[in-house]
């Protein structure tokens, strides 16, 4: 049953209190336009457009706050009940799903989830003026799409965790590719090149996944083998920058201190004392 809802085209005008609070509802929060973002007891999440947060009962969220002015959402805050012929039973559902099963089993707080074929928003459109029905026709028609809800919910978690994997597979690929031919001149296609993916793809995956660019991993593996051998050796800064991969000693001293905050030499003189 749909308990509370809205589609608003101005979230920064028509949000009329500040959210805080948790409640014995299910609720959906749903990007149209724009992008927000929300704390929840598990943590900051950040919702843009065509993505969604699902938020189960009881799990406090507070700080809602929108990107700029153009921002439209649509929410619904629902429950299961037991009200005989108004929905598939929703634990029969369950045990025929293999994605619906694993999610009630591993029981997901929150989840923020990418609408990739616009299922979830064609549903929330359709559930949010049946919800503000009253006939029974349309409790019957409500209760059914929610279920679809859940089942769309469930399928697009399981295809984020196999998505997941995949990336992190190639990173990990990835990153040993550059601990392995730090000292080489690599590039990102040579990496994608190996790993027979597109040099693009790999660039996002390193951005979405770690926050930094795959040359920035690069970078920061050559600086950590620069450091060893300031400690451990004679080497001058124009030897060790050759052979770590740095193309000149004044490019390791300029990314030197700006990855570890001092000078190369001044490292040393650390490291010695």
């Amino acid at each position: 049953m749909v308990y509370g809802y809205y589609d608003r085209a101005n979230m920064m005008e028509s949000t009329p209190e500040v959210i805080n609070h948790s409640h014995s509802l299910c609720e959906i929060m749903y990007v149209n336009e724009g992008t927000m973002s929300i704390e929840t007891e598990c943590g900051f999440n950040r919702v843009s457009a065509s993505q969604f947060i699902w938020i189960d009962a009881g799990i406090r969220h507070w700080d809602l706050r929108f990107n700029n002015s153009l921002c439209s959402m649509m929410n619904i805050e629902f429950q299961y009940e037991e009200v005989p012929g108004l929905a598939p039973d929703l634990g029969r559902l369950v045990g025929e799903s293999a994605k619906l099963g694993e999610m009630f089993e591993q029981k997901p707080r929150v989840l923020t989830l990418t609408d990739r074929n616009g299922i979830i928003f064609q549903l929330l459109k359709s559930i949010i003026p049946l919800a503000d029905s009253t006939s029974e026709q349309s409790r019957h028609l409500c209760s059914v799409l929610c279920t679809q809800v859940m089942l769309e919910i469930a399928r697009l978690r399981g295809l984020n965790q196999t998505m997941e994997a995949s990336a992190n597979h190639y990173i990990t690929e990835a990153l040993d590719i550059l601990n392995e031919n730090y000292a080489e001149p690599l590039t990102a296609s040579d990496v994608a090149e190996q790993l027979h993916i597109h040099p693009s793809y790999l660039h996002r995956l390193f951005r979405e996944y770690t926050s930094r660019t795959m040359k920035d991993h690069l970078q920061r593996i050559r600086i950590q083998h620069a450091q060893e051998l300031l400690s451990e050796s004679h080497k001058s800064i124009q030897e060790i920058a050759a052979e770590v991969g740095f193309s000149s000693a004044q490019q390791l001293q300029q990314m030197f201190r700006r990855v570890v905050g001092v000078r190369p030499n001044d490292y040393r003189k650390q490291q010695q004392e």
